[in-house]
C-alpha cells in the first residue's frame, strides 16, 4: 500500500445556500490496488468518483473522512483522473 500524492488540476468552493460551502476538486494520480489517495483540500469527502486515464472505465474505492483508498483488483500504477466534493 502507498499513500499516492495527488496532483490537483482544478479547486473551487461554491456557496450552496449562504451558511453551506461546498468544495469541488479535481485530481489525477497513478494508482494501485490498496494505494490511499488523501484529499487535503477537503476534511470530509462527500462524493468521489475515480476513472483510468486510458480508457475511461471506473475504478472502485471507498472513502472515509478525506481519504480514498483504491479496492479494484489488479492495479499496478494505472493512471488515473478523479473528482471529489465535500466540505
Amino acid at each position: 500500500m502507498t499513500a499516492r500524492t495527488a496532483k490537483t488540476t482544478s479547486s473551487k468552493q461554491t456557496v450552496v445556500t449562504p451558511a453551506v460551502e461546498k468544495k469541488y476538486v479535481t485530481f489525477e494520480t497513478p494508482v494501485s490496488t490498496d494505494d490511499t489517495i488523501p484529499i487535503t483540500e477537503l476534511t470530509d469527502i462527500l462524493g468521489a468518483a475515480l476513472f483510468k486515464k486510458s480508457d475511461g472505465s471506473a475504478i472502485t474505492f471507498t472513502e472515509a473522512t478525506n481519504i480514498i483508498t483504491v479496492t479494484q483488483a489488479s492495479l499496478t500504477n494505472v493512471d488515473a483522473v478523479g473528482f471529489a466534493y465535500g466540505t
